[in-house]
């Protein structure tokens, strides 16, 4: 349910997490690595190609990149669907909504939908966020038209066949139980309830009891609701022109109206006080799952970019600390990670990691003496460098993609960034000191007040965890 597109990465990386038990690990010190990535001042003055405004009769505003280098096109906007637009006691009605309305309209079924699409090589998606909803079409040029028309269709002519619903009820349940036995989506579940206890954000999915209420009627009511353009921001890339765009979005979309919808307001809670363990027990359990986390910033905060920094050299990949020290030193794991989940609504930051059940003592002391180390020394020169050239060698390669740069286009105007927000961004990443890593890791990477959920064998960890704070024992089903 909930788009936990932060948390995701980790949740694959780790899937396999745990060393089988016994298994001899090699030490990697010593080896030199070569993933430096050559990042030269002109790199720094990068300009985005600049979008062209339009607004479509329906009201949506549109910015359009043109690009003819490649022979696609993408379009995209957000609709007011999300998961925190949920009817009190319902989560799940805008995953099944936005899943629902791909599967029938009145002259298509589910079949004709994925057999059209398939046909011309075409994505064409509908999707349930948080906030928001997002509704996708990518195609070569000269299939655009057909494939804007599948999502006009599934758009404006849902029939919501019940016999779908039940259908999706059924594969929910299933991965509603088997998210049970799911060490990531249980500390998750936990994390969620822990950081916003008592509104939506801290249901990550549907549960059992609101699936089973769920109606057609429901779907019915949110879509009316909250499927329109509401003044949201849309955006084409690719293999157009503005007027090419404002045409043929004029003549798909243009009698789809509706709102305004205003914008889901939740408060953004200061960070926990009181360090305290969260156990959830998994009897028999060969591998512990630890989640570290505290409330942290939202996207607009002005350390947005400082923090990017410190992640990059605390939890961001192979070359981070936490990899180095974790992963390749001690051997205790096969992926961590940290990460910075900022949005409108969301404002953590979390490190996770999955590791053998004997080991879970030393390597959350690690994880932890880590994020000390962080807030008490300054981060050497050359591996600050390292860091920044490695996020801004990211983002330029990201330029290369019409898609990319609408992307950050979208993001731009969906914070209310100034116009040279990607323009400067280089470079802000490039000024980026040693002083101000240590300044924002000791505002945001907790430690006398961090929250540490576990997931793993109580029996063997529960008087262990007692040594990192209060232990809670929580109960393993989650939502």
């Amino acid at each position: 349910m909930r788009k936990r597109f932060v948390l995701a990465f980790a949740f694959a990386a780790l899937a396999a997490a745990q060393m089988p038990p016994g298994q001899p690990t090699q030490s990697l010190k010593g080896v030199v690595r070569l993933n430096k990535a050559p990042v030269s001042n002109s790199v720094l003055a990068v300009k985005l190609p600049r979008p062209v405004e339009r607004k479509l009769t329906n009201g949506a505003k549109l910015i359009v990149v043109e690009s003819h280098r490649v022979p696609t096109i993408t379009f995209r906007m957000t609709i007011p669907s999300g998961d925190l637009r949920d009817p009190e006691g319902l989560p799940g009605v805008a995953t099944a909504t936005a899943a629902l309305i791909q599967l029938g309209t009145k002259t298509r079924s589910a079949k004709d939908i994925a057999d059209a699409v398939a046909d011309l090589g075409a994505t064409v998606s509908i999707n349930a966020g948080s906030e928001n909803g997002f509704v996708t079409v990518t195609a070569l040029t000269e299939n655009f038209d057909a494939a804007l028309a599948i999502l006009t269709d599934e758009l404006l002519n849902p029939s919501f066949p019940q016999d779908e619903l039940e259908k999706w009820k059924t594969r929910t349940r299933a991965n509603i139980e088997q998210s049970k036995s799911q060490p990531g989506s249980l500390a998750n579940e936990r994390l969620m309830k822990v950081l916003y206890p008592g509104d939506a954000r801290h249901f990550t999915r549907p549960t059992v009891e609101a699936l089973a209420k769920i109606t057609r009627e429901d779907l019915l009511a949110h879509y009316k609701k909250y499927y329109v353009p509401s003044g949201e921001w849309a955006g084409i890339a690719g293999d157009i022109t503005p007027q090419q765009a404002v045409a043929k979005l004029d003549k798909a979309l243009g009698e789809w109206k509706g709102g305004p919808v205003e914008r889901v307001a939740l408060p953004l809670p200061a960070p926990i006080a009181e360090k305290k363990v969260y156990l959830i027990p998994r009897p028999n359990s060969v591998q512990t799952m630890l989640f570290v986390a505290n409330l942290a910033i939202d996207r607009t905060n002005p350390d947005y970019i400082a923090c990017t920094v410190l992640n990059q050299v605390l939890g961001a990949g192979p070359s981070s600390r936490l990899f180095r020290n974790i992963r390749e030193d001690k051997g205790y794991t096969y992926g961590i990670g940290s990460f910075f989940s900022a949005s409108h609504t969301l404002n953590y930051f979390g490190a996770n990691t999955s590791v053998r059940t004997e080991v879970t003592e030393q390597a959350l002391a690690e994880m932890l003496k880590e994020f000390g180390d962080i807030r008490d020394n300054a981060v050497p020169a050359g591996e600050l460098d390292d860091a920044k050239s490695a996020i801004v060698s990211s983002f330029v390669l990201g330029l290369e993609s019409s898609g990319s740069v609408l992307g950050r286009w979208m993001t731009q105007r969906e914070y209310g960034f100034p116009e040279d927000y990607w323009d400067t961004y280089a470079a802000k990443v490039a000024a980026v000191t040693a002083d101000d890593i240590q300044r924002v890791a000791k505002k945001y990477i907790p430690l006398g007040n961090v929250q540490i959920i576990a997931v793993g064998d109580a029996s063997k960890i529960g008087e262990l965890l007692k040594k990192f704070g209060p232990v809670e024992e929580a109960p393993p089903d989650g939502n």
